[in-house]
């Protein structure tokens, strides 16, 4: 029985001992984590502040602005086409008339 009594108390310390190597290892895990929270936040604010428009918009509303601007460019590519398109007939009616006489 003696023998029995002493196994259990050692099996009792090793126990304890184990219970507090594992708390130890939990505390660090912990701190680990918390750290790299901080240094996650420190990073999602960073690209907060690269993406387009910060965090005034959207993902959708920027989307929308980038068709819409398209568009817009579209437009006003056609506008330049055809003031050009009228400059240069113009430039060139102007030549024709004053080589050939015209009115």
């Amino acid at each position: 029985m003696e023998d029995l009594t002493k196994l259990f108390q050692q099996r009792c310390k090793d126990d304890d001992r184990r219970h507090e190597e594992n708390k130890a290892l939990l505390k660090a895990n912990t701190e680990a984590i918390a750290a790299q929270n901080k240094a996650h936040e420190k990073l999602a604010k960073r690209v907060e502040l690269m993406s387009p428009g910060g965090s005034v918009l959207s993902r959708k509303q920027v989307a929308a602005l980038a068709v819409v601007g398209t568009g817009v460019m579209v437009v006003v590519g056609w506008m330049v086409e055809a003031a050009v398109k009228w400059a240069v007939g113009w430039f060139i009616g102007a030549i024709l008339k004053m080589k050939l006489g015209g009115p």
